[in-house]
Parts: C-alpha cells; sequence; structure tokens
C-alpha cells in the first residue's frame, strides 16, 4: 500500500470516508461525491486509476443437473478415495446453511464470512462438496472437503493471513458485477494472491451475460463476445468457467472472451445446473479432489496452481468449436480424466530464467489418436488499466523428432471483429496467454520433443508445468451408468449413456444393446449409434433388472459394468413415539437384506444396523438421532442406491397416527377425521370429548381397526357454543392405550352466532363465530337496555368495536337479508 495515497486522501477526511484498503493492490475503497472526486480527487499524483464499485450479484438461472458430466459418477465409484478430504475449500459469496445436513459440522468458522445465509451458496457448497446425506444427488464431488465462508461485499481478493491461517487453497466465485473489460485493482489483488501463494486457486463463474455487450474497451458493442461479468475476472492467475446445458448445448447467456488484452476466457466449461455458478461450483470441487490426490502421494505436499490448471486444461474435451475459443475455452471438464492424470503423473515442470529452455521427450506409440500438451504458469502482478496483462512470457514448442517438424501452440484471432474472434485457432507464438497448448490430431509414432522457452522474463526465475496425454485409436469404455444411482427412472425417465472412445472416422458407428440375464441375449437399442458422439438417450423401462450393456464396433465388443434398474428405495416413518419409532421401505426385487443409516456424531452417514425385513422397529435410546436413510444389499453384489434421508421429526407421525382434524358441517355438526399412520397395530379407535387439561367428558362410538384401512371418522351431531377440546383414543392389539393430541373447535354450538369474550370489558374489541352456513352478508344491531339502537353492521365486520359503550347489558340481534331475525343474546360489559 502506498502510504503517500492514504495520506492524500484524508486530507480530505471531510468529504470523503474511507470504507475499506486494500494492500496488495495498492486500493483504497471510499464513499465519495463524484462531482467531488472529479474536481479535487483525480488529479492527485498519488492517484493512478479510479473505478467505480459495482455491487455484486449471484449467477444464476440457465440449467438442469447430470452427475454423469465430467465423469463425476465414475470418481465417486471408481476412486472412492478421491474426495478432497483435508482440503480446505473457500466460498465466496454469502454464507452457506452450516446446519444443512449434507454440509453439517464441514463449515468452519470464519471472522470474514457475510451476515446472510442464503439458499444459493448452499447449493454451491453442496456441489462443490455436498456430503450425500440427503440424497445421492446432494454428493459433491470433493464431499470430504471443509468449508470457510468469506463475503462477497469485499470484491478484493481475501487477506492472505486469513486465508493461510483456515488451510483455505481453493476458492469459489459464484457471482459478477457488470461487464467491465480492464485489469482493475480487484483484478491485481487476484493476481497478487495467487502470485504470492502459488498453491492457491481461485475459480470464477464467468458470468450469465452472454447476451450483452461491453460498453467500452477494445471489445465494445460486440455482440456474442468480451462479456465477462467483473473486472476481478479480468486477473491472469485464475480459472473462470463458462456453462454447458444436460443436453451439451452452451447457453447464449454464459458470457464469453475474450478479455480486454485479448486473452482466452473462460478457460473451462463445465455443467452448470443454475448457470455459470454452478458450473464454477463443479470445478471447484475437482480441484479440491485434484489437490488431494496429488498431496496424498507427495508427503501432503499441495500441488502448484499451475501444475492443477495444466492437467485441468490437458483433459478438458474439446466442444463448440474445433479447438479452443472464446466461449468454452479449452474444453468441457472432464474431472476423471484430470484425477487420472495427477495419479499417473502425466506431467512435469521446471523453473527458468530468462533466456534459457527446458526439454523433454516422449514416446508416442502407434495407433494414437491425439497428442496434447499444455504448458502453464503462474504471472505476476501487472500495472493497474494496462493494455496487456502478461509480465513474464513463456513459449511452447513441440518437434517431431524423426522429421523436425514443430508444432506450435494454438492460438485464437484478437481482432475487434465478430468474424475474426468467430474463427478456428491457429498456430503460432503467444504471447498474451499465462496457458499454451499443442494438440496434433493423428500423430505419427515416434518421439517428441516438448520445449519451453523463458522468452521474457522481468522475475529472476518462473516455475512452470506441463500436462501431456496421448489418446489411443480404436479404444472405448463406457463412463455411464456406474451406478444405480445412475438410473433412476423416477427422476429422470430417459438415461444418458455416455462411453469415451477415439476413432478417425466421426460417422462410424457401433450397435449398442442391452442385457437382462447376465450377458447371454441381447436386446438392440440402437444399430447404427455414432461413436463420436459419447452418448446415447435412451428411455427407461419400467422394470426392475439387472443390466449390462454391449457396444459392438468393428474395433470389437466392449461392456460396461453391471447396474440395476429399478424403482429408489423410498423410506417413511410409521410411527414415533416418546421411546421409539417405525421405519419401512419399498422391498427391492434383488434385495437380502437393508442398511439402515443414521446421521450420528460424524458429517457422514453411518450403517447402524442391517434387517432382512422392509420396516425395523428402533428403540430411541439404543438410536437417538433424527435423521435416517436405508439402502438394499443386493444379491448379485451389485452397489444399490441409497434412499433420501428423512428426519424422523419431520414427517408429520406421531405415535401410531398422523392426524386428528375436522371438518364443520353445516347445522355444526362435526364430521372427526382420525388418519393413522400405520396399519396392523390398532385394535379400535374412539373419540372423545375432554377438558383443555385432559379430563374425559363424553365418548362418541368406537370401531374396530382393519389391517388395510388408516383412516377413521366419527359424526358428532351436537357442541356446545364456544370451544370444544377433542382427542382420539387408539387401542393398540396389545393393550396399550395412545392419545392424540388435544384439539379444540371453535363453534356457536347451537345459536347462531357466539359473541366472546362474553361479559367483556369496557371499550374492547370482541369477536365472534357464525353456526355454519350462516351468511356472513347478516346484519348485526347492537341495542341498550332501553331498546336504543347503539350500532349497526350492515354486514359482519371482522370483530366487533365496544369503544364507547357504557358498562352494563347490550342486547345484540343477528339479522337475515330478509330481516328475519335469527339469534337474540345478551353481551355483557364490565369496567
Amino acid at each position: 500500500m502506498n502510504d503517500d495515497l492514504l495520506k492524500a486522501l484524508l486530507s480530505h477526511q471531510k468529504e470523503i470516508k474511507v470504507l475499506s484498503i486494500n494492500r496488495p493492490s495498492h486500493s483504497v475503497v471510499l464513499k465519495c461525491n463524484a462531482v467531488y472526486i472529479k474536481n479535487n480527487l483525480i488529479g492527485l499524483k498519488e492517484i493512478i486509476f479510479v473505478d467505480e464499485w459495482k455491487s455484486p450479484r449471484s449467477e444464476t438461472n440457465i440449467i438442469g443437473y447430470d452427475r454423469s458430466f465430467h465423469g463425476i459418477n465414475a470418481v465417486d465409484y471408481l476412486l472412492p478415495g478421491a474426495n478432497g478430504k483435508n482440503i480446505v475449500a473457500g466460498v465466496k459469496e454469502q454464507t452457506m446453511d452450516e446446519a444443512d445436513i449434507d454440509l453439517w459440522k464441514r463449515v468452519l468458522p470464519s471472522s470474514i464470512a457475510a451476515p446472510n445465509k442464503t439458499y444459493h451458496s448452499t447449493v454451491i457448497a453442496s456441489i462443490i462438496g455436498g456430503a450425500g446425506n440427503s440424497f445421492y444427488d446432494g454428493r459433491g464431488i470433493a464431499w470430504g472437503c471443509q468449508f470457510f465462508p468469506s463475503s462477497f461485499s469485499n470484491l478484493f481478493a481475501d487477506d492472505a493471513v486469513v486465508l493461510n491461517v483456515n488451510k483455505v487453497t481453493v476458492q469459489n466465485h459464484s457471482y459478477g458485477t457488470v461487464i467491465q473489460q480492464f485489469y482493475g485493482a480487484e483484478a491485481v489483488s487476484y493476481d497478487a494472491l495467487a502470485w504470492n501463494d502459488k498453491k492457491f486457486v481461485p475459480v470464477m463463474s464467468a458470468g450469465n451475460s452472454g447476451e450483452s455487450v461491453a460498453t467500452d474497451g477494445k471489445y465494445a458493442n460486440l455482440s456474442g463476445f468480451a462479456n465477462l461479468t467483473g473486472n476481478f475476472k479480468m486477473a491472469k492467475n485464475i480459472i473462470t468457467v463458462a456453462a454447458i446445458d444436460n443436453k451439451e448445448n452452451i447457453p447464449e447467456q454464459s458470457s464469453a472472451g475474450p478479455l480486454y488484452d485479448g486473452r482466452i476466457a473462460p478457460q473451462l466449461t463445465a455443467l452448470g445446473p443454475n448457470g455459470t455458478s454452478d458450473a464454477a461450483a463443479v470445478v471447484t470441487g475437482t480441484v479440491a479432489v485434484l489437490q488431494q490426490v496429488f498431496a496424498d502421494s507427495n508427503n501432503d505436499v499441495l500441488p502448484p496452481s499451475s501444475l492443477v490448471k495444466a492437467i485441468l486444461y490437458n483433459t478438458a474435451e474439446d466442444i463448440y468449436r474445433k479447438g479452443i475459443d472464446y466461449k468454452t475455452g479449452y474444453g468441457l471438464l472432464n474431472s476423471y480424466e484430470a484425477i487420472k492424470a495427477i495419479q499417473q503423473k502425466k506431467w512435469d515442470g521446471s523453473t527458468l530464467s530468462n533466456g534459457q529452455e527446458w526439454k523433454k521427450n516422449i514416446s508416442v506409440p502407434a495407433n494414437a489418436a491425439e497428442l496434447k500438451i499444455t504448458l502453464t504458469w503462474t504471472d505476476t502482478v501487472a500495472t493497474v488499466n494496462n493494455n496487456k496483462a502478461i509480465v513474464n512470457d513463456l513459449d511452447l514448442e513441440v518437434k517431431e523428432v524423426n522429421s523436425g517438424t514443430i508444432y506450435q501452440p494454438w492460438v485464437l484471432n484478437t481482432a475487434s471483429h465478430v468474424d475474426s474472434l468467430a474463427k478456428l485457432p491457429t498456430r503460432k507464438g503467444d504471447s498474451l496467454n499465462t496457458a499454451e497448448q499443442v494438440s496434433i490430431q493423428l500423430p505419427v509414432a515416434g518421439d517428441y520433443e516438448i520445449k519451453v522457452k523463458a522468452t521474457s522474463l522481468s522475475a529472476a526465475s518462473l516455475p512452470f508445468y506441463i500436462a501431456y496425454n496421448t489418446d489411443t485409436l480404436n479404444t472405448f469404455h463406457f463412463t455411464s451408468p456406474q451406478h444405480a444411482s445412475d438410473v433412476n427412472r423416477s427422476e429422470k425417465e430417459n438415461m444418458t449413456i455416455r462411453w469415451r472412445t477415439f476413432v478417425a472416422d466421426t460417422n462410424q458407428t457401433g450397435s449398442l444393446s442391452i442385457s437382462y440375464d447376465n450377458a447371454t441375449t441381447w436386446q438392440v437399442i440402437q444399430s447404427s449409434a455414432r461413436l463420436a458422439s459419447r452418448k446415447y438417450e435412451w428411455p427407461l423401462k419400467d422394470t426392475n433388472a439387472a443390466a449390462v450393456l454391449k457396444m459392438e464396433t468393428s474395433f470389437g465388443s466392449f461392456l460396461s459394468n453391471p447396474f440395476i434398474i429399478s424403482k429408489i428405495t423410498r423410506l417413511q416413518v410409521d410411527f414415533s413415539c416418546a421411546d421409539s419409532f417405525r421405519l419401512s421401505w419399498n422391498s427391492h426385487v434383488y434385495a437380502n437384506a437393508y442398511k439402515i443409516f443414521a446421521l450420528t456424531d460424524s458429517a457422514y452417514l453411518k450403517s447402524v444396523l442391517t434387517v432382512s425385513d422392509t420396516f425395523a422397529v428402533l428403540q430411541k435410546f439404543v438410536y437417538p438421532y433424527l435423521i435416517y436413510a436405508v439402502e438394499p444389499v443386493l444379491s448379485n453384489n451389485v452397489p444399490a442406491a441409497r434412499s433420501a434421508s428423512l428426519n424422523i421429526n419431520l414427517q408429520g407421525v406421531k405415535c401410531f397416527y398422523r392426524t386428528l382434524n375436522y371438518v364443520l358441517l353445516d347445522e355444526n355438526k362435526l364430521n372427526l377425521q382420525l388418519e393413522l399412520s400405520v396399519a396392523g397395530y390398532a385394535d379400535s379407535v374412539f373419540f372423545e370429548k375432554v377438558t383443555a387439561s385432559g379430563q374425559l367428558l363424553q365418548t362418541y362410538g368406537g370401531t374396530n381397526a382393519t389391517n388395510n384401512t388408516l383412516i377413521y371418522s366419527q359424526l358428532v351431531n351436537e357442541v356446545s357454543g364456544g370451544i370444544t377440546y377433542l382427542r382420539g383414543r387408539i387401542k393398540l392389539k396389545n393393550g396399550e392405550i395412545v392419545y392424540t393430541d388435544i384439539i379444540p373447535v371453535l363453534t356457536s354450538g347451537s345459536k347462531n352466532v357466539w359473541i366472546y369474550p362474553n361479559p367483556a370489558p369496557a371499550n374492547a374489541t370482541v369477536s365472534y363465530v357464525l353456526r355454519q352456513g350462516v351468511s356472513v352478508d347478516s346484519r348485526l344491531q347492537l341495542f341498550d337496555a332501553t331498546g336504543r339502537l347503539l350500532k349497526f353492521y350492515a354486514s359482519m365486520p371482522d370483530r366487533i368495536n365496544l369503544s364507547g359503550f357504557a358498562p352494563g347489558v347490550i342486547i345484540y340481534k343477528l339479522v337475515d337479508s330478509n330481516d328475519k331475525i335469527l339469534e337474540t343474546g345478551k353481551l355483557v360489559i364490565t369496567n
């Protein structure tokens, strides 16, 4: 922070108010009249840049959700140890609900958290690392991580000391301001933070302003381009994320690059259930898992952010236009392949000084589909409001050793014309971006030399990382379904079958089939499935079956993992008494047992009991928990989907009954209804009139219970005026008696109107209740003892105001529209 700037501003402290100071970006946030800034501050030599503060907003409302995207389901079930454990993910916006059962016990206390809790921030945290306690779709990719909330009211990067103390290594930013095309103080603060802590990864939503245009800068008024929301997204050392919908369309609303100086942004694309906010959260969760997996095999040392970016960009799948582009960046996130690349050490790195070169040879086998290499580095801070952000420039080249052919990185056109920005990338040197990528389709077999050159460095030395990968032609494997939770007809009638393959002919087809008898016989789903599409939408059959998929191609036949097609297990509470409760669920055709899970003292559901029936009666002193779920254990050893969890106190179920209510009929007759919560336990049902404290006054009939009836009724022909207290009495088959809660019923009894309280204090406002069937258009007349009319209501009021009436007896008359007297009575007013 330039203290001269602060001193200069404080000399104007009568006219300005300093709100905050951000030392990494040498910035001061102040409140002041714009005219005063123009006339008195803008000319100060200590001020080099002025920007207007913009209010942050969550970026929501585009699309829907599918866990088969990005290989998230494969991470869950094929890489079970990859879950983000020991990683703290920052969530900068409003505060998430720490009581949410998918975040429970994992939200750290924070001195810089926002005061408000919002649904949006809770959803974002759940996508990043939800525990899946609620249901499988509440499980984030980094479900083992912890969360550190901070407020987006501070648009600058958070204090590095606070982040370090709380071990935050990746931070999600699912918000934006307005379209801004310049390198402002906020961008400076993020580049400074990432430069000083080279393991820290900020992830930001690109924005949902793709249908709007920039109003200033080189790319002003260019439709479809340069519309990221917020100058902090102009930083070099961050990841910005675009959205894709679950039909693999890129929504027009998803913001696009380039940035103000022509750099590529967003860098990645991910599924966004509610826009780029959710897309960013998927990337943040993936980063947390990459950090954990790397640390697990490197003595708990976290990976540099530049390595994380190299892996993510190199494993992303090309979508939209061929090659890199300003709408989707390096492509669609592939979490599963990124994690495998870290595990398989498909990366390298070093440190260079100005003018130095680094080289590495790799061998490409025969029958390769593609060779891809990505270089990334973290750059130092640029000056605010610059024309070109890059300070330290590295260059990537790949040479085929045998022929000497050199491949340069892909570079996009930066000219400020829509047609130019939409052009496919070309190979040339890149002096703008801090990431460069070379890809070679159908590379010849042999050795390739990767060369990184420090073309122009201001730093004494600069670390960098590369990721590399070779895909093989004519390979195939199914990526979804992986698990029964991918096949839920009650949630989605169509299942997206996904696979990963590499073929030279993008029109090549295969025959997709399914077997329900352990691969003995096959039914054709699609005889000419286009392999390069990598997916097929299949209407799920309404059946219960174990299944396996097969794809027959010209280069072989390939089977999926076995999976289950069935209805998801639905858990319910049958009764909840003081000492015990009963859970039950629908049977699973392949189950030979069921595991009951509870949310105990852990952040995650734990198995507490295994039973063979489809119900269990649990004693509360043994199982004092509130949250439960059930999971079938299948005889064929295929994993089944766990039910949605429930809180036994929030199901509207009491001790053997759900509700006791009434319907008030004409002439104030009552139809009482008692709904039992479970059949088979009750012997008989009675209805009782009692006092408010439960003393029995009268019993209304009795009905023998049957095993298939839950609702029992009783007609009461006459009740007294005022409040009548009623309850149900349930006699169980074991002889025990269960009483329902007491319900009050207010009626006028045999009268057409009942006024209360009566007597009433002077100047009070009293209420009334009409007999069922009496019109509210009836008229009410109030007289004194001499017959003098005191007040007349042409229709019934909400309440009766006694102000100005002297203590004594008031005569009231209720009259219908034909002047027929319906009721006459006395109302006593006391002193």
